[in-house]
């Protein structure tokens, strides 16, 4: 429409297809791509080379990532366009991590948008696409500025057969590269937006859990008048918020005093457990509103649901508190 204003021609946003938790397939059908450790999003080009950056559950990132604007550059003739993929920070050798990306706010580190689907070109909708016809239209594209939008790279499995790797050969390549592992892809799925489809399967390298905060104990020592560890919870198959356990490990001063100041602005005065906190855990908690999503790595997981050996990745801003679910729950 004559007239209309720039940003109006931005397509619509379109909700990520998710992966199903798996073996590593080896299997003909099958693609094969790193998987990224970073926050999940969707950019969305007009035909001007305006964008738009939404996470995995809506949020705009667009004013905290404005230098993506320059990595588009020409690439898409006067086209509009919407990437699936992945920003990440990177570390000095050029790999992602996640630590980095949390510690943004307050130091500039390297970041690129790593697009691994295509789901829009021009006025063509391409969610009813094969994998394979949106992966081929996708590495036609060249970026304006490859450091800030990168295409990753995606193995059919006849590509790993010329160079003598099995899929467990790229997944070793993974481990030695430090990423966080592979997810294969059938060739021949479609997008399906916002559904976990068994056309994708995901094999991490290193087991994570995304939970919710519900509490906090106070620090001693040298953490004397801030936190000491997190209480997690993460819902059950009722949708009931369950306690699995707590987090003293992994955190940075900047996370700890960032961490404090939140969540003494979601202060309660009783648990937001479904279940009871173990009394010695329970001790002397500031309980919160169970707004904040977070992800901690751990070592084992309990018959009775509890992580053990736990140590935090970071806050999920691109995160529901309803996507913080642990099937052990039952």
């Amino acid at each position: 429409m004559a007239g209309a204003p720039e940003d109006a021609r931005v397509p619509a946003a379109v909700e990520p297809m998710l992966a199903q938790a798996g073996p590593l397939p080896d299997d003909a059908r099958y693609n094969y791509e790193f998987k990224w450790d970073g926050y999940r999003a969707c950019l969305r080009v007009s035909p001007s080379g305006e964008i738009r950056l939404n996470s995995r559950n809506g949020n705009d990132l667009t004013a905290e990532y404005p230098e993506l604007a320059d990595g588009v550059g020409d690439m898409l003739g006067g086209r509009a366009a919407v990437f699936d993929g992945e920003v990440v920070a990177l570390d000095e050798g050029g790999v992602p991590d996640f630590t980095l990306l949390q510690n943004r706010r307050t130091r500039r580190h390297a970041l690129s948008f790593f697009a691994f689907d295509l789901l829009q070109l021009g006025t063509d909708v391409l969610l009813n696409r094969t994998y394979r016809e949106r992966r081929d239209l996708l590495v036609q594209l060249e970026p304006g500025n490859p450091n800030l939008i990168a295409i990753p790279p995606a193995y059919s499995h006849a590509d790993l057969s010329a160079t003598g790797l099995t899929p467990q050969g790229l997944l070793d390549v993974a481990r030695q590269s430090r990423l966080e592992g592979l997810v294969a892809k059938a060739g021949e799925s479609r997008y399906h937006p916002g559904r976990r489809s068994p056309e994708w399967i995901k094999h991490a390298l290193i087991t994570t859990q995304e939970v919710v905060i519900g509490g906090w104990r106070p620090g001693g020592g040298r953490r004397e008048g801030t936190l000491g560890a997190l209480l997690l919870g993460a819902h059950d198959s009722r949708g009931d918020l369950r306690y699995i356990g707590d987090v003293g490990t992994g955190f940075t001063q900047q996370a700890l005093d960032d961490l404090h100041a939140r969540l003494r602005t979601l202060d309660r005065s009783t648990s937001p457990f479904a279940d009871q906190v173990p009394r010695d855990r329970a001790k002397g908690a500031h309980w919160v509103d169970p707004h904040l999503v977070g992800e901690v790595v751990y070592r084992r997981l309990t018959s009775d649901g509890r992580l053990r050996h736990t140590a935090w990745r970071g806050l999920r801003p691109d995160r529901t508190p309803a996507e913080a679910v642990l099937d052990a729950l039952g």
